[in-house]
């Protein structure tokens, strides 16, 4: 079997699913993300992340992180089993994302 051959399953926890349906008035398609972050976490997620979470006193240091249609998904991966654990996810327009994610700060006053 080669690497594209291994596929992973994704499952997204219950808060992070919840807290997924909470952007859908921020015009964030919830079904859209979920289905995305599916397809494309399944497949070499260690190398699709864009980093690894390390923020001071931070709940999901250690964790990977990527940018799916405006939204910030965290999740770790369980090798042994081939799974990709989704626990959190956050809206990426706003301050804290800008912050923590990419770590850039706005200086804009508005």
């Amino acid at each position: 079997m080669t690497d594209k051959e291994i596929r992973y399953e994704v499952l997204w926890g219950q808060k992070a699913r919840l807290r997924l349906a909470e952007m859908k008035p921020y015009k964030i398609d919830p079904k859209l993300v979920f289905r995305n972050s599916k397809n494309i976490l399944s497949v070499k997620p260690r190398e699709k992340a864009y980093d690894v979470v390390e923020f001071p006193d931070f709940e999901f240091n250690g964790y990977y992180w990527i940018y799916i249609n405006n939204v910030i998904i965290v999740y770790d991966i369980l090798e042994s089993e081939k799974m990709v654990l989704v626990d959190a996810c956050y809206s990426a327009l706003t301050g804290f994302t800008l912050q923590h994610f990419f770590g850039e700060h706005d200086t804009d006053p508005l």
